[in-house]
């Protein structure tokens, strides 16, 4: 084979990069999906408890995990079941299949950039909660209240909406050719769309914003450290656990820019050479694995907050207790139920008296007859 993998068979090229989808897409990608569509409904469902639903950081991160759910959504109808259903197909240059023209009717381009861009700027905005919270502790409480970051949550997914309002408008689908094809507005603003406006609000600036408010949340709690040190003082609770959500955040943040540089070089170089990455092979590799990346970062958010959010990690084993204890009670009320509707019907019935008055109730309508006598006579 030749060094230069474009100048490689194009038919055994095409055969790899399909295996490899196969592989990375198809089958990797969705078991890490159904783990984090899981994993990110459980977080969603404890930082919405009673205890964690308050603070502007869990908030944040409830939004975060509602967008991770959309994009893996999107991603296994979009990705996993096309390569799974559509691999023999594809490596006999069958015509497309009706899964794959549902999808390429449906607009799953501009849906999938405005859950990726929404993930990217809460991601943001959850790492500048934490900074202003390390740097300003006495501040923070007037500054990071729920409705303020509700505001900004709502702000995130307009400017998301907005922004990708143009993928609404750059592609139609021929049906002729059962394929997507750029419009007329499309093909006038698609340099603009896909090289100089993506890549710096997509990649560049939050990449050097999250780089930037990281290295500071680091410093800030190395010299929080060396403080407490050298003072020799005992922390309290609550600032152990704002000590430990940080670090949690910083994690989140580091595996999110490492999960995302492999993309921002991709879109780099095919921004660089377009003709020559789309045949070449080690470009729809890293392609490949660089969006397997991504749903990587979106399916195991639900690990880190286990392994570093201790009062995380404690509502959830409160919350799993509280679903086995009710199950438990459940299936103790149902035999004793039936139980007692058991002895019930063995229980013989009483015959039932043809009277149509007891003897009690006569001897309280003559006692009540005297007492009205009385009363009459004595009103006369």
């Amino acid at each position: 084979m030749s060094n230069n993998s474009s100048s490689a068979d194009p038919h055994s090229v095409q055969d790899y990069i399909l295996l490899f989808r196969l592989i990375v897409w198809g089958y990797v990608g969705m078991v890490l999906s159904l783990f984090g569509i899981v994993g990110n409904i459980i977080t969603i469902l404890v930082l919405i408890s009673r205890s964690m639903r308050t603070t502007s950081t869990n908030i944040y991160l409830t939004a975060l995990s509602c967008s991770n759910i959309l994009f893996l959504l999107i991603f296994v109808p979009s990705y996993s079941m096309r390569y799974l259903i559509g691999y023999r197909l594809y490596m006999t240059d069958a015509p497309p299949f009706a899964f794959e023209i549902l999808l390429t009717r449906l607009p799953t381009t501009p849906i999938y950039n405005t859950i990726l861009l929404s993930i990217i700027y809460l991601t943001i905005a959850v790492s500048m909660d934490r900074l202003i919270l390390v740097k300003f502790p006495l501040k923070a409480k007037q500054i990071l209240t729920p409705r303020t970051t509700l505001i900004a949550i709502f702000f995130i997914y307009l400017f998301s909406i907005i922004y990708c309002i143009p993928y609404w408008l750059e592609q139609e689908y021929v049906p002729e050719l059962k394929q997507c094809r750029l419009t007329d507005i499309g093909k006038k603003i698609y340099k603009y769309t896909r090289i100089y406006i993506y890549i710096p609000v997509v990649y560049l600036i939050p990449f050097i914003t999250l780089t930037f408010i990281n290295v500071t949340i680091i410093f800030q709690l190395i010299a929080t450290k060396r403080r407490k040190k050298s003072l020799a003082a005992k922390t309290n609770k609550k600032k152990q656990a704002d000590y430990h959500i940080t670090l949690m955040l910083v994690a989140v943040i580091i595996v999110f820019v490492l999960c995302q540089i492999p993309l921002l070089v991709l879109n780099a170089w095919q921004a660089i050479d377009p003709l020559g990455s789309s045949v070449n092979l080690v470009f729809h590799s890293l392609n490949s694995i660089g969006i397997l990346l991504m749903v990587f970062n979106t399916s195991t958010n639900f690990l880190l907050y286990c392994f570093f959010g201790k009062k995380f990690r404690e509502t959830l084993i409160q919350f799993i207790l509280k679903i086995i204890l009710n199950q438990n009670k459940q299936t103790n009320l149902h035999p004793r139920n039936s139980k007692i509707s058991e002895r019930d019907a063995r229980r013989p019935t009483l015959p039932v008296q043809n009277n149509t008055s007891s003897p009690i109730k006569s001897n309280i309508k003559i006692e009540t007859n005297k007492i009205n006598e009385r009363g009459c006579s004595e009103i006369t």
